[in-house]
C-alpha cells in the first residue's frame, strides 16, 4: 500500500514528461479506467471489432480464392456486389465511430472525474453518468469534424485543379503547400475534444482556441501524437503476429508450386479470432494518445495563460484539504 499522490493537471512539462504523466496516469488508474471503457464502450466495441476481424477475414479468403481460380472476374462481381458485404461494411463503420466516440468520452470524463475527486475510487456508475449527459457533445463534435475535414479536403483538391490548369509546375508547388496546410490542421484540431471537454466551449470556438493553442508548438504537438500512437499501434500488433504466422502457413502451399489452399474451418476462425483481438485492443489502446494529447492541452494552457500558477497563488494561506488515501494500481 502507497500513498497516493494525485498528478497536477495544470502543469507546464516537456516531452517526456508528457509522456512520464501519460503513463503514471495509466499505472494509478489502469484497473477502474479499463473497466470504465470494458462496461460503457464494450458492447459497441466487441461487436463492431468482431464485424471488422470476419470481414479482414473473408477479404483475404476471397483473395486467395480468386488466386485459385486464376483470377476468375465472376467472383470478383459476386464478392463487391454480394449485399451482406456491404451490410457488414456498414455496420462496421457505425459501429466503430460509436465505439471511437464513447471512449473519447470516457477518457475525458474520466480525467475530468480524477481532477475533481483527486481520487482513483471512480465507479463506473459515476463515469456513465457524465458520458450519459455529454455522449450529444461527443457525437456532435465528430459530425461537425469529419465535416471539416471533408471541406478542407475538397477545397484542397479544387485549389490544386485550379493551379494545375494553370500550369503543371504551379499545380505541384500549391498541392505541396495545401496538403501541408491540412496536415497542419489535422494536428492543430487533435486537441478538439479535449478543448470541449474542458472548456464546455462551442465547436467553432474550440475550432479557433485549438489553433491559438497550437501556435509555435506545432512539432511538439506533432511529436508527442505520432509517439504515443505508435506505442499504442505497438502494442496491439502483437495480436496480429498469430494472424500473420496463420496466413502464411497457409500462403507456403502456393510458394512451393501449387495452388493456394483453401483455409480451414480452424485455420479462419484462429484468423478472425485475433483480428478481433487486435480491433478491441487497438480501440482500448487509443486511450494512451488521447491521454497524452490531454497533458499536451494543459501544458499548453499553462504555458500561455499560466492557469495553474495562478490558481496557486489564489490559494496561499488556505488550510489544503485532506486527500483521500487510495490503493496505487
Amino acid at each position: 500500500m502507497q500513498t497516493f499522490v494525485p498528478i497536477e493537471f495544470q502543469q507546464t512539462r516537456d516531452f517526456s514528461k508528457k509522456l512520464n504523466a501519460t503513463f503514471e496516469f495509466i499505472k494509478q488508474n489502469v484497473k477502474p479506467l479499463t473497466k470504465c471503457l470494458l462496461f460503457i464502450a464494450g458492447p459497441p466495441m466487441l461487436i463492431g471489432s468482431m464485424l471488422a476481424g470476419n470481414l479482414y477475414t473473408g477479404y483475404f479468403d476471397f483473395v486467395m480464392g480468386f488466386s485459385r481460380n486464376q483470377g476468375n472476374p465472376e467472383m470478383m462481381v459476386d464478392y463487391l456486389t454480394s449485399p451482406i458485404l456491404w451490410v457488414q461494411v456498414a455496420g462496421t463503420i457505425l459501429l466503430m465511430l460509436a465505439s471511437f466516440v464513447v471512449i473519447v468520452s470516457v477518457v475525458n470524463n474520466y480525467m475530468i472525474e480524477y481532477n475533481t475527486t483527486k481520487s482513483t475510487n471512480i465507479s463506473v456508475e459515476v463515469i456513465w453518468e457524465r458520458v450519459r449527459n455529454t455522449l450529444p457533445m461527443y457525437f456532435g463534435t465528430t459530425l461537425l469534424y469529419w465535416l471539416l475535414l471533408l471541406a478542407g479536403y475538397l477545397l484542397i483538391i479544387l485549389i490544386i485543379a485550379g493551379a494545375g490548369f494553370l500550369s503543371v509546375f504551379l499545380g505541384v508547388i500549391v498541392g505541396i503547400v495545401t496538403v501541408l496546410g491540412f496536415i497542419y490542421m489535422l494536428v492543430a484540431l487533435s486537441l478538439i475534444f479535449v478543448v470541449r471537454a474542458w472548456e464546455k466551449t462551442s465547436f467553432f470556438e474550440a475550432v479557433s482556441r485549438c489553433f491559438t493553442l497550437i501556435k509555435d508548438k506545432w512539432w511538439s504537438t506533432f511529436g508527442l501524437l505520432l509517439v504515443a500512437s505508435i506505442i499504442q499501434s505497438t502494442i496491439a500488433s502483437a495480436f496480429l503476429i498469430p494472424w500473420y504466422i496463420n496466413f502464411f502457413i497457409t500462403m507456403m502451399h502456393s510458394l512451393e508450386g501449387g495452388p493456394v489452399a483453401e483455409p480451414s474451418f480452424i485455420s479462419e476462425l484462429i484468423n478472425t479470432i485475433f483480428m478481433t483481438l487486435y480491433f478491441i485492443t487497438s480501440f482500448l489502446l487509443y486511450a494512451i494518445p488521447l491521454l497524452a494529447l490531454a497533458f499536451q492541452y494543459f501544458n499548453l494552457v499553462e504555458l500561455k495563460e499560466a492557469k495553474g500558477l495562478l490558481s496557486k497563488i489564489e490559494t496561499i494561506g488556505q488550510t489544503p484539504a485532506s486527500q483521500p488515501k487510495d490503493e496505487q494500481y
